[in-house]
């Protein structure tokens, strides 16, 4: 296993998944329920995003053979989907965003919580990326670490809302949309230069 493609993969999983910006939806929604749910809640939510990156990994790839997509047409629509996640976020297009009337609080965890806010499209399409590009074993590692990663910041959110503060947190969502839209051009410019 090469640890430089392991760290690439991880890091740019996380840079996608971005916790952090999750982390304004699922306070004010956990804050709804009682504080012994809390914890289930949440356990709730991260067991949906794995699910739902584990699934597209897992069987991804036989649902783009049975559809006839190669690599490369992959790897373009991949860096696509990143390029325009990555613009939606820096000019604040807000995707999936929890609604303000919620009738059921314990199936906010799954939807829109686990995806699309956290597993949405632009993580499917990252992980599906990562498999195709480095395999499973890289793939499944990066899945997990980032997802205890992802745990960690949702746990702590209250604090890290109290320490970033608004203008914080808006800073570093701007950031790491800067380096989304890095990695969504890099995979495009690789994949038109494989198919010349």
């Amino acid at each position: 296993m090469n640890t430089r493609e392991l760290i690439n993969s991880i890091i740019m999983l996380f840079v996608v998944l971005d916790p952090f910006t999750v982390v304004p939806f699922y306070i004010p929604t956990a804050n709804l329920l009682p504080k012994e749910k809390r914890k289930k809640f949440l356990n709730t939510l991260i067991l949906a995003a794995v699910f739902m990156l584990l699934a597209f990994t897992i069987i991804g790839d036989y649902i783009f053979k049975i559809l006839g997509v190669t690599f490369n047409d992959f790897r373009v629509a991949a860096g696509l989907i990143l390029l325009v996640y990555a613009i939606s976020s820096l000019f604040d297009i807000e995707i999936g965003a929890p609604k303000n009337n919620i009738e059921d609080i314990e199936k906010e965890a799954i939807v829109p919580l686990a995806t699309p806010l956290l597993a949405g499209p632009g993580s499917i399409s990252t992980v599906l990326y990562i498999r195709y590009s480095y395999g499973y074993p890289i793939a499944i590692i990066t899945i997990f670490i980032n997802i205890v990663l992802a745990y960690l910041i949702l746990y702590a959110g209250q604090y890290i809302l109290k320490y970033l503060g608004e203008h914080g947190a808006l800073l570093v969502d701007k950031f790491m949309s800067l380096i989304l839209a890095g990695f969504a051009i890099s995979i495009i410019r690789a994949s038109i230069m494989s198919i010349i």
